[in-house]
């Protein structure tokens, strides 16, 4: 079997594979890179595949680097190619490509595991039917693309971002999209109560049927069977009866980080009861030398909490690949700013938050609430320094609110102006506006 060494082996194509490229590149222009990844797609940006669907971008506009990165950047690529097995003790992972073609090893001085995450299914009957389909990659989205001319109504299971965007995308494509979420409220993970209604009277608005509390039991379909000729889905039974026509079936219930690599190897990872991912320090590395690892599939320190956590967010996995490929490189560097911060809009209607959603109960919290005409605003606050957020309808001053959160400033002295309508840099005291002119250090 073929072996080959590089200084640098990175699994995954993805925003944290690439900010590690350009990590290390900055700082060592002549060590040898390969980068692995089961898709066999140039990188992409993965938030743009429900825009695919609508026609908003091509699959072109999709690429999240021009097409001559990995020649300029002296990578070898490894694309369509999926990491079997991680030897540590040979510092080796064995890889092989579509039908078990091309299998070698390759070795590594440093290793990033960028893996990402894996929807997950729940088991229901007819998940196997034609037509039922996660929405996580190119190639579901490119598939959905395909056969939307024959899809008059189709069903989201799960209203998180990935369903909610999903079913924005095809309500602009397709006769009649129902979302169906267990939770009595949607987006509950990015939300409090009254921006989930927001965004619910938004989709409802534009002829989308939000059902709550509620779930699929069972899929139904003609035909039988897997793979090509397979059966096609027909329509959807609810927990409480009721049976919908559907044509398209996406479930986005949530996704799962892809630790496997690690299994039977000591690389720390959290267990699955807390969400699992990979356990890292503040540079993004595990607890084996010279094995990193960032994104989805990873812990990272949260500002707002100051704990490590799962933070699945694009730019939070390139800036984990940047400061572990700076750290892989020999350039010591820490995360230090990511928290759980997510802008989203649904038929122009924009929503922000970050840090906590709620007030928690404890000492110290406190939240003021601004409530009008679909423009709400929520500032969770501890001893008068703002510790999350939470706005709808009108989210201009986002970027004031989060720039405090992050300086940890005092809101003491304007406090009574943070939810004016006029709120801004006129209200901020000399010695705030000057820290707040201060560029952001994303990586330390």
């Amino acid at each position: 079997m073929a072996v080959k060494k590089y200084d640098y082996l990175i699994v995954g194509n993805s925003a944290g594979g690439i900010g590690c490229v350009e990590g290390i590149r900055r700082e060592d222009r002549e060590g040898s890179i390969a980068i692995l990844a089961d898709e066999k797609h140039h990188t992409y940006s993965r938030p743009l595949i429900t825009h695919l669907l609508e026609g908003d971008v091509d699959r072109r506009g999709m690429d999240y680097r021009p097409r001559d990165f990995y020649r300029k950047h002296s990578v070898e690529p490894f694309l369509g190619f999926k990491a079997g097995s991680l030897d540590l003790d040979r510092r080796s992972v064995r890889i092989e490509g579509e039908k078990g073609n091309g299998s070698r090893n390759l070795r590594f001085d440093k290793l990033l595991l960028a893996t990402g995450g894996s929807p997950f299914i729940p088991p229901m009957e007819g998940a196997d039917l034609g037509g039922v389909t996660t929405m996580i990659t190119l190639d579901q989205s490119l598939e959905v693309k395909r056969r939307l001319g024959r899809v008059k109504n189709a069903v989201v299971l799960g209203a998180g971002l990935i369903g909610t965007k999903t079913a924005e995308a095809l309500s602009k494509v397709v006769d009649r999209v129902t979302v169906v979420e267990l939770a009595d409220r949607v987006l509950s993970l990015v939300s409090d109560e009254t921006s989930s209604r927001l965004a619910a009277d938004a989709f409802r608005k534009k002829g989308v049927e939000i059902l709550l509390g509620n779930s699929i039991m069972e899929i139904r379909g003609k035909g039988k069977g897997k793979g090509k000729g397979r059966g096609k889905v027909e329509e959807v039974l609810l927990l409480d009866g009721t049976v919908i026509p559907c044509d398209l079936l996406v479930v986005a219930v949530g996704v799962r980080p892809r630790t496997e690599l690690a299994e039977g190897t000591d690389i720390g990872v959290d267990t699955t009861r807390t969400g699992g991912g990979f356990l890292v320090e503040d540079n993004m590395a595990t607890n084996i030398e010279g094995v990193y690892a960032c994104g989805d599939a990873s812990h990272a320190h949260d500002f707002v909490t100051g704990a490590h956590h799962l933070l699945p967010l694009w730019p939070n996995a390139y800036i984990g690949g940047r400061i572990a490929g700076l750290n892989m490189a020999g350039v010591p560097s820490r995360h230090r700013w990511a928290t759980n911060m997510n802008s989203v809009d649904f038929f122009g209607f924009p929503m922000v938050s970050a840090g906590f959603l709620k007030r928690p109960n404890r000492k110290g919290f406190t939240e003021i609430i601004r409530d009008e005409e679909g423009k709400y605003a929520r500032l969770v606050l501890k001893d008068d320094v703002i510790k999350g957020m939470v706005m709808a309808g009108n989210v201009a001053r986002a970027g004031i609110y989060l720039g405090l959160m992050r300086n940890k400033v005092k809101t003491t002295s304007f406090s009574e102006h943070l939810l004016a309508h006029d709120f801004g840099a006129v209200h901020l005291p000399d010695e705030v506006k000057e820290k707040m002119k201060q560029p952001i250090r994303v990586i330390e």
